[in-house]
Order: C-alpha cells, then structure tokens, then sequence
C-alpha cells in the first residue's frame, strides 16, 4: 500500500466524492472506448462487404443471362424434339408429347429436390 493519506492517493475522501468522480470517469472512459470499438467494427464489416460485393455486382448479372440462355435453348430443344415427333404424331400432338415429357422432366427434379429438403428439417 501507498503510504499516502486516503486523499493523496485518490482514495475516498470526505463524503465519497473522489470515489464517486472515478467511477464516473471509469465509466465515461469505457462509453467512449465502446463507441470507439462498436465504430471500428462498423468499418471492419462495411469494408469486408465492400470486398466481397464488388465481384459479386458481376457476377450475378452475369449468372442471370446465362440461366436465361439456358432456358431459351431448352425451349428451343424441346420444340425441335416436338418436330421430330411430329413426324410420326403429326404436328400439334408432336408438340403437346414434348411438352408433356418436358414437364414430367420437371416433376421428376422438383420431387427429388423436396426429398432433399426434407431431410434437412431432421
């Protein structure tokens, strides 16, 4: 211990006001300190998302025109396949039988993809 009297040292002194002026600039030192922390850590995720984001405001733009790509040349595809059954089913029965395979296409891949998430509810 200090051999200091209680008011010398900042110890409590008449009434508890040094003690009372400490506790309250402890406390005023750790708001701002926290307001400090909580605004470097504001940038540090502002700064992150900014890193990440630019490649991202590319690439998604680019993933929309090629999944549009995508689902032109299926329609083309099954139209052709429609044709190609045209010749024995005539014209629009051709059509309506890919289509109708088309869409059993689909069931089939939404009816797998429902399995898999039932299974992550378990």
């Amino acid at each position: 211990m200090s051999d200091l009297p209680p008011e010398a040292s900042g110890g409590p002194s008449i009434g508890g006001q040094t003690t009372q002026e400490d506790l309250r600039a402890l406390a005023s030192r750790l708001i701002e300190e926290g307001k400090d922390w909580a605004a470097a850590e504001i940038n540090v995720v502002t700064a992150t998302f900014d890193t990440w984001s630019k490649p991202v405001k590319i690439a998604v733009p680019l993933a929309v025109v090629a999944i549009l790509l995508v689902l032109a040349a299926v329609t083309v595809f099954v139209a052709a396949f429609g044709m190609a059954l045209a010749y024995w089913l005539g014209v629009a029965a051709g059509l309506a039988a890919a289509a109708f395979i088309t869409l059993l296409a689909a069931a089939a891949l939404m009816l797998i993809a429902v399995e898999k998430l039932k299974r992550l509810d378990r």
